[in-house]
């Protein structure tokens, strides 16, 4: 079973254990902290590989909605 649980959520903070070589991605908001641990840096990678695509595709959407505009 799949539940969807969708918090928005600011950018989150990362961090780096060298004694342990995991990194750790938190996110705080409105009282609650979620962590998750990634112990395999080819994970993190990819991570942040699908993060930037996701961002670029946000500017992208933004800027077609706004070129009729006038604004940007």
């Amino acid at each position: 079973m799949l539940f969807d649980l969708t918090i928005e959520l600011p950018a989150p903070e990362i961090h780096y254990n060298a004694i342990t070589s995991e990194f750790w991605i938190s996110w705080t908001s409105q009282g609650t902290r979620i962590d998750v641990k990634l112990t395999d840096r080819k994970e993190l990678r990819t991570l942040i590989r699908r993060a930037l695509a996701a961002a670029a595709e946000q500017d992208r959407e933004e800027a077609h909605a706004l070129a009729g505009t006038g604004i940007g």
